[in-house]
C-alpha cells in the first residue's frame, strides 16, 4: 500500500535560470515534522545544466530526497507522467519550475487531502514580475495562471472543475488506476516551448469523471515568478490558440457530467456530433463580430475570442473523427468513487 505523505513533481525544460529560487522556497517549508514527503525534478531532455544546478542548490539543504529523473521524451505530459510513476506518496503536488511555495505548502495540502472525497486541489498564484506588466496584462492575467479564480478560502468546484495546473494537487491513486488501465489521455500539455494546452484541463477533468471532488483553496499560496518575455501580446495570442484547441477535448467530459448530474438536454445531446459544434461555434463567432476587420487597437480583446474560436473549428474539423470517439473511451472508464 502506498505510503501517506506528498511527492512534489517539478517538470523542468531548460529551466537554469529558475529552478534555483523554487527550490530554496522548498527547502524553507515549515510544520512538516510528521508528513513524509519529497521532491522528484523530472528533467525533460533539457540543453542547458538544469539538472546540475538542481543538485547543487538541493546539497546545500537536503531537508527531504530530492530525486532529479531524466525523461528523454519531450513534452510536459510524459515529464509529468515520469514524475508520476516514480512517486512513492499518495499526494502528488505539481509545481512548475517557476513557483515559489509558502513555507505551509506542505503542511496544507497533507491537511486538506485528509478529507478522503477530495481528489484534486487548485490554488491561486500571486504574481512576481520581472518587469512591470503591460496594461492588457491584468485583465489576462489568469491566463498566465495568477490571481484568484474563485471566491473563499476553501470551496467545492466540482461543477466548473478547472484549476491553473500550477500549484495543482492530486491523488496517485487516480493515476495509478488509469495508467494501469493504459488510458491515454484527449490533451497533451507544453512540447518544449510551444504552447499547446489543455493537459491540466483534462486532470481535473478525469478527476471528477472518477468520482471525486474538486476543491480550491485562495489560502493556500504560491508566487509565480514571471519573466518579462513571458508576458507578451504574441505569447498570449498563442495560448489563446491552445486554449481554443483544448476545448474541442474538454467538452466531451463536460457533456458527459451534464448527462450523469441529470442535466441532459436535446442541445447536450446534438453537442456529441462534431458537426454540431462546429457549426454552432462559427454562426456563433459571425454574430458576436461579424467585421473581424474593425478594430479598437493591437490589444482588442475581440482579437482572442476569434483566435480561440478559430482554433476550436479548425481542430474540430481535423479530428472530428476522434471527438466523436472520445464519448466511447470516456464511457468504458469506471468510476473509482
Amino acid at each position: 500500500m502506498m505510503s501517506e505523505g506528498v511527492s512534489v513533481i517539478i517538470a523542468c525544460y531548460n529551466s537554469e535560470k529558475v529552478i534555483s529560487k523554487t527550490l530554496e522556497y522548498l527547502q524553507a517549508q515549515k510544520n512538516y515534522d510528521n508528513i513524509p514527503w519529497e521532491v522528484i525534478l523530472v528533467d525533460n531532455n533539457s540543453t542547458d545544466k538544469t539538472s546540475a544546478v538542481a543538485k547543487a542548490i538541493w546539497d546545500k539543504n537536503p531537508i527531504v530526497p530530492l530525486r532529479i529523473l531524466l525523461e528523454t521524451k519531450v513534452g510536459e505530459a510524459n515529464a509529468r507522467r515520469t514524475g508520476i510513476i516514480a512517486a512513492q506518496y499518495g499526494i502528488l503536488s505539481i509545481v512548475d519550475d517557476d513557483n515559489w511555495v509558502a513555507e505551509d505548502w506542505i503542511y496544507k495540502i497533507d491537511k486538506y487531502f485528509q478529507n478522503p472525497e477530495i481528489g484534486l486541489l487548485g490554488c491561486a498564484g500571486e504574481g512576481v514580475y520581472e518587469e512591470t506588466p503591460p496594461e492588457w496584462f491584468e485583465d489576462n492575467k489568469n491566463a498566465f495562471a495568477i490571481g484568484s479564480l474563485y471566491e473563499g478560502d476553501f470551496v467545492d468546484i466540482t461543477e466548473w472543475a478547472f484549476v491553473p495546473g500550477a500549484g495543482l494537487s492530486v491523488r496517485k491513486l487516480i493515476y495509478d488506476y488509469l495508467f494501469e488501465n493504459n488510458w491515454k489521455p484527449l490533451l497533451e500539455g507544453r512540447v518544449g516551448n510551444t504552447q499547446s494546452a489543455g493537459a491540466d484541463s483534462e486532470m481535473c477533468l478525469i478527476t471528477r469523471h472518477l468520482g471525486y471532488k474538486i476543491f480550491y483553496s485562495n489560502d493556500l499560496h504560491f508566487k509565480h515568478f514571471t519573466a518579462k518575455n513571458r508576458i507578451t501580446w504574441e505569447r498570449l495570442k498563442n495560448m489563446t490558440q491552445g486554449f481554443g484547441e483544448s476545448d474541442v477535448f474538454t467538452l466531451p467530459y463536460k457533456i458527459l457530467y451534464y448527462d450523469r448530474c441529470c442535466k441532459s438536454s436535446i442541445f447536450n445531446s446534438f453537442r456529441r456530433f462534431w458537426w454540431f459544434n462546429y457549426f454552432a461555434k462559427k454562426v456563433a463567432l459571425f454574430i458576436k463580430d461579424p467585421l473581424p476587420f474593425i478594430r479598437k487597437g493591437k490589444y482588442d480583446p475581440k482579437i482572442l475570442i476569434r483566435i480561440r474560436n478559430k482554433a476550436f473549428t479548425n481542430r474540430i474539423w481535423k479530428e472530428r473523427k476522434k471527438f466523436e470517439s472520445s464519448f466511447e473511451i470516456l464511457d468504458q472508464i469506471k468510476r473509482l468513487k
